[in-house]
């Protein structure tokens, strides 16, 4: 009714949940297992939640299929301790992984950029150069099949490493080959290194700038 709907509005604005995991294990004793949002709190609009709590739903399954084949013979009240340990075991590095991925994709302000923004276009642009070496970026990795959280984050750090150390040797050739353009027009002309280092970086902006005022953008189609 009315009332009810006037009281509701009042209520002050919830906030979304925090990244939590409730590790370093998923089980309490050796009877209670956590899993779902419960084991690995996450936002909702990367779409991890309901998708990994039905992941954990299936790795549960598929441990209790295996220990009931390995033990037809023993009762199944005594298969639930190994069955909540294994569980926990399995699942307990992924759980981790996935909230540590999570909230790295929602970082304020520079970190945003830093940790979500960068890696994204990084892993495109040497995933399309080199597919056999660099994997997809993070939202592709989510859709293969076969490959845990774990295994996602240690792919993505080996990925970053070799783009830095890709970058990195790239920037100091780059510095040696501009050092040594300098040494030769500095050697050729008289000049000190210094004064050529200025020459060039005014030409350098002047024609950055002259580039902005005369060539016109393409138009776009209607």
């Amino acid at each position: 009714d009315d009332e009810e709907m006037a009281r509701i509005a009042q209520k002050p604005s919830s906030r979304l949940p925090v990244f939590r995991f409730s590790g370093p294990r998923l089980n309490m004793g050796h009877r209670t297992l956590v899993l779902g949002d419960a084991a690995h709190t996450v936002k909702p609009y990367y779409g991890l939640g309901a998708n990994t709590a039905l992941e954990d739903v299936q790795v549960l399954s598929d441990i209790l299929d295996d220990s009931s084949a390995d033990d037809r013979n023993a009762d199944s009240q005594d298969l639930v301790p190994t069955v909540v340990q294994s569980f926990s075991d399995k699942r307990a590095g992924d759980a981790a992984a996935l909230v540590t991925i999570s909230r790295n994709m929602d970082r304020p302000g520079k970190l945003f950029i830093v940790n979500f923004l960068l890696p994204i276009i990084l892993d495109g642009i040497f995933h399309k150069i080199a597919p056999k070496i660099f994997g997809p970026n993070m939202f592709g990795m989510f859709q293969k099949k076969g490959i845990g959280f774990k295994q996602i984050q240690r792919k993505k750090r080996l990925d970053r490493t070799l783009q830095v150390a890709i970058l990195g040797s790239m920037a100091w050739g780059a510095a040696l080959v501009v050092k040594r353009v300098i040494y030769i027009l500095a050697k050729a002309t008289g000049k000190s290194q210094g004064v050529i280092s200025i020459v060039l970086t005014s030409m350098f902006l002047a024609a950055s700038a002259a580039r902005k005022l005369f060539v016109k953008p393409k138009p776009t189609a209607a």
